[in-house]
């Protein structure tokens, strides 16, 4: 039988195992980052080519524009950014007012499909689809066994 040992862990030391590259908590921040982003990405729409004739029928691009990345610590806590780089991005998310103003675009409800419409009174405006916002409540929830929950609404 030993006697006289006498070890001491500090906070920091825990801390430091846990929220460095493989500890568990890094791992864990990895892991739901990166399912976050790829729920997001397999959740965001993409728009009809007939809808984007007017801009070259690109569509895709706010799908294609998901990532994450980790964010610095200060040793007590470790976060993920989840971000999506397209400049329209909020727009998807959060919705938009109806304009006012003159616009013309391709649209596939016109006759015939993607034919060139022109409001000059503008048109109406859309709710947002929140899909950030549902990807991370599922995962995160996931995550913790249902420890945290969040509600999301349209």
């Amino acid at each position: 039988m030993a006697s006289g040992v006498h070890v001491e862990v500090t906070d920091r030391a825990i801390i430091t195992a846990c929220n460095t590259p493989g500890g568990p908590i890094f791992e864990w921040r990895d892991e739901v980052g990166h399912d976050t982003a790829a729920l997001a990405m397999a959740m965001s729409p993409v728009n009809s080519v007939l809808n984007a004739l007017h801009r070259g029928g690109y569509v895709g691009e706010y799908k294609r524009s998901w990532g994450w990345d980790r964010v610095g610590s200060n040793g007590h806590d470790v976060r993920a950014t989840i971000y999506n780089r397209s400049d329209h991005a909020d727009i998807v998310e959060y919705g938009r007012r109806p304009s006012s103003g003159y616009e013309r675009f391709t649209w596939r409800g016109a006759s015939p499909p993607g034919a060139t419409v022109v409001r000059p009174f503008g048109t109406r405006g859309w709710s947002g689809k929140h899909i950030l916002a549902k990807a991370a409540a599922a995962t995160v929830g996931a995550a913790t066994g249902g420890a945290f929950s969040m509600t999301v609404s349209d």
